[in-house]
């Protein structure tokens, strides 16, 4: 069965344009949508959406809010959110309540196209032009900060694990796993696990 993937925005020339970017990644269904009333009929039509392509601000929907209850309802859908708004803590804010990536729309058509091939592979990505990237001096200081589990976490995606794996092997839900990694990343300044691997790397820990 084809991917369903819901494109939500208010503005049709966006919707447009990143229901081409998707069709060069990924082969399915495209449904648009403009208001929040449409995105939840959509949803709950079955086959559920393999991928959510959310603007931030459209008619009815609230944010980080709204990306919880998607996410609680519907825990195996990726959830991309592509914005004007180019905030680092309102992306966090937004990764938190639980999208698998935070793209700003000022970023170019290949860096959106990598982001999402990387969302669709699994990782949690944040990619704005405003991110500001950590010194040597400020990685270690970060890595000397982690919390243990942070650490345990850190590890475990050095080894190539999953989620569903380090949950496995920590005793503990994907879900908490998932809190865990987006936190990670927000203590080491990045936005995917390949630069997480890195540091983990360059600092001895795999």
């Amino acid at each position: 069965m084809a991917d369903k993937i819901i494109v939500a925005d208010d503005h049709p020339l966006f919707r447009e344009g990143i229901s081409r970017i998707i069709r060069r990644i990924v082969p399915g269904n495209i449904v648009e949508v403009a208001d929040a009333a449409a995105l939840w009929t959509e949803v709950q039509q079955t086959p559920v959406p393999t991928i959510l392509i959310l603007d931030l601000i459209f008619p009815g929907f609230e944010g980080a809010k709204s990306v919880s209850a998607l996410r609680k309802k519907y825990p195996n859908t990726a959830i991309i959110v592509i914005s004007m708004n180019d905030e680092k803590l309102t992306a966090e804010e937004i990764m938190d309540a639980g999208a698998n990536g935070f793209i700003s729309k000022s970023v170019s058509p290949d860096e959106m196209v990598n982001a999402i091939n990387q969302i669709i592979e699994g990782d949690l990505v944040i990619c704005i032009d405003s991110q500001d990237q950590l010194n040597d001096l400020d990685i270690d200081s970060a890595i000397d900060k982690l919390a243990p589990r942070h650490m345990d976490v850190l590890v475990g995606l050095g080894q190539g694990k999953t989620n569903k794996e380090i949950a496995r092997d920590l005793d503990i839900s994907p879900f908490t796993v998932r809190a865990h990694v987006s936190a990670l990343f927000r203590n080491l300044g990045v936005s995917t696990r390949t630069a997480a691997v890195a540091i983990a790397a360059q600092n001895g820990l795999i």
